[in-house]
């Protein structure tokens, strides 16, 4: 027999449920005694039945009732079909696939436009050896409203309350069913309840429900949808144009503004978008909406305020703005998940639950109450989640991030919260420099890694409430640390403001200008002297006064100012041995090595420094002594297979502790090794890799060192114009950071370049700039020589005078104004 299930039409009809019987049998052409004998009725009874249906349905025929159950039928199980392509999510899709096919109830989770209805309709439409599937959208159900009534509804069923769940199940008894559940979040509960009395009922049936977390029914298979892949950072025009959450944006974009084409050069703005929408579908869809009136270079401008902007989605689409998707999910949590999620938003990128227990527990949430809720923000997706290795990160989608944080600005919690969070990190930052020192230093150097994020919020923070106190305290308390941790980008943006004020007063004074010596060393080597000296000046202590000293002899062997940087560096180590402060003691060891005349002796102190750090168990400064000492060998062209065990072994212990620094400066070292060895094109394609990586990590010096390493092996090739290039770039930088050996080296190098272009009397004023005191012999050099030759010995002369009397930067900007020399006339 046919189910008994009632659909709206006969209900409305106000057909019974024995004439309902008796309609979904005469829709299998029986006649009326065959409809007796199944029902154990009289065939008069069978008869006025018939006869009461075709007058509550308007028909004349038996016929008519036949069509009806059949286009009921149809209406069952007919799906929606999407008005748009459907883009990604083929990996997605088989993993549901094979769920659905070997569990009976599968649900979906993620949060609010993560896309899980599009992927549950497309799967329905694509599932091959599965019975047609029925939708259930429980999203017109308000909260604590009718979901039997709904199920009912998408089965075709009828009845009244209280024979409502026995209708169900006789409709899904009747036939082989796979519901499709969908918005299930809001009425979690009842749901649950339901599915769990229709999967015990019944055998037949399979659910696949989507949801923000899971229902709890017996045997439920959980898939969590994550957001569409983003491109990464380094990823070129081609795989962004390829990657998912680029091709939804391209694909939505192209429907609204059919004239407008993408082309590889919208790619990295189109990346940053997508990135900046942490890959969320409906996001992204609303985004490309607006190409309509808007560049993606100006929508990536508007994503500042992107609840405004992302309005005005698809019709059928039940969230049509970014901010009804999330007010809907918020809606639904109770008051303290609420507050919780309003507080996590201090979080800028991934955290752990320890560190939010210690921002965050504050009444009326405390450490007890922030346990319990925890889980349910992960339940309901608001919390996205991460494991690799042995830990578990938790973070925010940014959209969801920006939300929450307004809901906590209205709560007038904002500022409480987020001192929590600044304070948190920067003494914590500081508490653990001992073991970044070698403590338990792969663990410093990971939480450092980990909380760059964190950290970059809370000095910000502390900047722009102008406590400049707690951001001496980080920065100053890390001191030496940076070191090891290595001098990123924004240290150095941050002492330009911290450095435009006094210097704190006492210990902290001190520390603060020993650290500023130790960073600006990189940037500005006048500017860390000067900072050394008003180190030495405060210092009280021995200790202080060492720190002082070593911070001179640091900035004096950037200036390869040899006497300067030997008397304070012999000095602070000898008091460092003497206080038993070892790891100071082997960073002066390290120092003096580098300004160190004789190779044999500048390789045994860098080896002793490396051999202490060794035994603190710093592997990152070990690798930095190691990457010297190598360094020193090359330069010197000296036991260079000695040099390549040392970078071996520099570049990997600077592997095993995750330090880009070290890596890249083993990296660097590796380059030379090759030019000394002739290889120029292993040599141009190291430089070329780290060019780019040292600009990000701001290390100038370094980055000065690749561009005339490219300019060499350009001029070795005959490639002048290019050498010179490189050379006008690398010793621009080396007089903004005023390190005079890469500034006086830079000068050589360009007046080479000159010379084989053909312009003697620019190379001539290059060599005399580069000798301004006349040291170092420039005319009898190899250089020299060829110039006297070609000028004559008055020409010669007056060109290394004037030379000498223009400062190196004026002399950068004249050949830069004056073009390569193959487009000037020889002087």
């Amino acid at each position: 027999m046919e189910d008994a299930a009632m659909p709206g039409p006969l209900r409305d009809a106000g057909v019974t449920r024995r004439e309902a019987e008796v309609f979904w049998l005469v829709s299998e052409r029986l006649t009326n005694r065959e409809i007796a004998d199944r029902l154990g009725l009289s065939e008069r009874t069978v008869e006025s039945h018939v006869s009461s249906l075709l007058r509550k349905l308007g028909h004349a025929a038996r016929r008519d009732l036949v069509e009806d159950a059949a286009r009921f039928r149809r209406r069952v199980h007919t799906l929606p079909r999407p008005l748009s392509s459907f883009v990604g999510r083929e990996r997605e899709l088989r993993d549901l696939a094979g769920l659905v096919a070997g569990d009976r109830m599968v649900t979906v989770t993620g949060p609010a436009g993560i896309g899980k209805t599009r992927l549950a309709l497309r799967l329905a439409h694509e599932a091959a050896g599965l019975p047609p599937a029925v939708l259930v959208d429980l999203a017109s159900v308000p909260p604590g409203g009718q979901v039997d009534r709904a199920f009912a509804d998408a089965l075709g069923a009828g009845g009244d309350g209280r024979t409502l769940g026995r209708q169900i199940i006789t409709a899904i008894r009747a036939r082989p069913h796979w519901l499709l559940v969908d918005n299930c979040e809001h009425v979690a509960d009842a749901v649950a309840a339901l599915l769990a009395d229709l999967l015990a009922a019944t055998d037949g049936v399979r659910v696949l429900a989507t949801s923000h977390g899971p229902l709890g029914v017996s045997g439920e298979a959980v898939y969590r949808l994550a957001p569409l892949p983003v491109p990464g950072e380094t990823a070129d025009s081609a795989e962004i144009l390829g990657c998912a959450a680029v091709r939804l944006f391209t694909d939505r974009a192209a429907a609204v503004a059919p004239g407008r084409t993408t082309t590889p050069a919208d790619a990295a703005v189109l990346a940053m978008i997508c990135r900046r929408l942490d890959g969320l579908p409906l996001a992204i869809e609303l985004a490309a909406a607006r190409t309509r009136f808007a560049s993606p270079a100006e929508l990536l401008r508007l994503l500042d305020d992107r609840f405004a902007l992302l309005t005005g989605g698809p019709r059928p689409n039940r969230h049509r703005t970014l901010e009804e998707a999330l007010r809907w999910s918020y809606d639904l949590l109770d008051d303290d998940e609420r507050l919780l999620l309003d507080r996590c938003s201090v979080f800028p990128g991934e955290f752990d639950y320890d560190t939010a227990v210690k921002v965050l527990a504050a009444p009326p949430l405390g450490g007890a109450g922030l346990t319990r809720v925890f889980p349910r923000l992960l339940d309901r997706s608001m919390i996205s989640i991460r494991r690799h290795g042995g830990t578990t990160r938790y973070r925010l989608l940014d959209s969801v991030r920006q939300f929450a944080r307004h809901r906590l600005a209205e709560r007038r919690e904002h500022e409480q919260i987020l001192d929590r969070h600044t304070r948190h990190h920067l003494t914590h930052a500081v508490s653990i420099v001992p073991a970044l020192r070698g403590g338990n230093q792969a663990a410093a150097l990971r939480w450092f890694t980990d909380r760059w994020t964190d950290l970059r919020a809370a000095v910000g923070r502390a900047l722009d409430s102008d406590d400049t106190t707690a951001a001496w305290a980080f920065i100053a308390g890390v001191g030496t640390g940076w070191e090891t941790l290595g001098a990123r980008g924004e240290l150095f943006t941050w002492l330009d403001t911290l450095l435009d004020r006094p210097l704190p007063e006492g210990p902290a004074g001190v520390r603060a200008a020993v650290t500023s010596c130790f960073l600006l060393c990189y940037q500005d080597t006048d500017k860390a002297l000067e900072l050394a000296g008003r180190a030495a000046e405060r210092a009280a202590t021995e200790e202080e006064h060492a720190l002082a000293a070593l911070a001179t002899g640091c900035a004096a062997t950037h200036r390869r100012d040899h006497a300067e940087a030997a008397r304070a560096l012999d000095g602070a180590a000898a008091v460092f041995a003497r206080l038993g402060d070892d790891w100071h003691h082997a960073l002066a060891l390290s120092l003096r090595g580098i300004m160190t005349a004789g190779t044999a002796t500048a390789v045994d102190r860098q080896r002793a420094a490396a051999a202490l750090f060794g035994r603190l168990g710093d592997h990152v400064k070990r690798a930095n002594c190691l990457n010297h000492l190598a360094g020193r060998l090359i330069r010197d062209e000296v036991r260079l297979a000695e040099a390549e065990a040392c970078l071996d072994e520099a570049l990997d212990l600077a592997l095993r502790t995750g330090n880009d620094h070290e890596r890249l400066h083993a990296q660097l070292h590796r380059a030379g090794l090759a030019r000394h060895r002739n290889d120029q094109e292993a040599a141009t394609a190291l430089l070329t890799d780290l060019l780019p990586e040292f600009r990000r990590i701001g290390d100038l010096r370094c980055a000065a060192h690749c561009l005339l390493g490219l300019g060499r092996a350009a001029s070795s090739h005959g490639r002048h114009r290019h050498a010179r290039r490189h050379f006008l770039e690398g010793a621009s930088i080396a007089i903004a950071i005023k390190d005079h050996h890469l500034i006086v080296t830079g000068l050589r190098l360009l007046a080479e370049t000159e010379h084989a272009a053909g312009s003697a009397a620019r190379s001539a004023e290059l060599l005399g700039a580069a000798t301004p005191d006349g040291r170092g012999g420039p005319g009898d050099s190899r250089l020299g020589l060829a110039l006297r030759s070609r000028l004559g010995e008055a020409a010669f002369a007056a060109a290394l005078a004037a030379g000498r009397r223009t400062a190196p930067a004026t002399l950068l900007e004249t050949l830069m104004s004056a073009g390569p020399p193959e487009h000037r006339p020889d002087q």
